[in-house]
């Protein structure tokens, strides 16, 4: 069984001070139905940070600029499959959402609610920066005026 790599960006986007997730849709093999940062594989010749904002455009309309490093992680979805995700701190000039069909629904929430609304493989690494989370998320009113 041939293993592979895949590199990823993903991004925490805040808008006036909510996080927004999206879910994957119900035939996707990486988690159907989770709730989850916009985000994907970097693709050879990509920085993280261009990956990013292409994937967050495709998958959600949106516009961001991306700001510092948030966590990175490794993921180990199968036995073949490793996946290294590096979370940027992003913020939004707009709520407004157009999903691809990659997701099913999104939702904008309160750092105070992300725990219980991300998804299970993902949950133990935001929980350790949630610290981080919250303070980007306080600092984001003052971002957008600059």
């Amino acid at each position: 069984m041939e293993k592979r790599f895949v590199p990823a960006a993903k991004g925490i986007v805040v808008h006036r001070g909510r996080i927004l997730l999206v879910k994957r849709s119900l035939d996707d093999i990486s988690g159907p139905g989770d709730w989850e940062f916009p985000g994907g594989k970097v693709e050879f010749g990509e920085t993280p940070e261009n990956a990013l904002k292409r994937e967050i455009s495709e998958e959600t309309g949106l516009d961001v600029r991306v700001y510092d490093t948030a966590y990175i992680g490794t993921y180990f979805p199968d036995e073949s499959r490793q996946l290294v995700i590096i979370s940027y701190f992003c913020t939004s000039p707009t709520d407004s959402i157009i999903l691809s069909n990659e997701h099913i629904d999104y939702k904008w929430v309160l750092v105070d609610k992300l725990l219980e609304n991300i998804c299970d493989n993902i949950r133990p690494i935001v929980a350790e920066n949630i610290e981080r989370i919250r303070y980007f998320t306080e600092a984001e009113k003052n971002l957008q005026r600059i």
